[in-house]
């Protein structure tokens, strides 16, 4: 993970896709799956993912 990352607390969906390697779509897909937790919304057309939560999920699925 780049050290940008690791420093904020909350990442956009395409942080989020590069973080995974992957594009938006995925990372919404990954959403409805279940492997990454669902993006907190602060506003109509803004939402981010909080780098713990998904920290804790790679965690919990690289532990299974």
């Amino acid at each position: 993970m780049p050290d940008t990352q690791s420093q904020q607390r909350w990442l956009n969906a395409d942080q989020v896709a590069e973080r995974y390697g992957c594009g938006r779509v995925t990372v919404y897909r990954m959403v409805d799956r279940g492997q990454i937790p669902t993006p907190v919304r602060f506003s109509h057309r803004m939402s981010r993912w909080d780098v713990a939560g998904l920290n804790a999920a790679d965690e919990a699925r690289t532990s299974d």
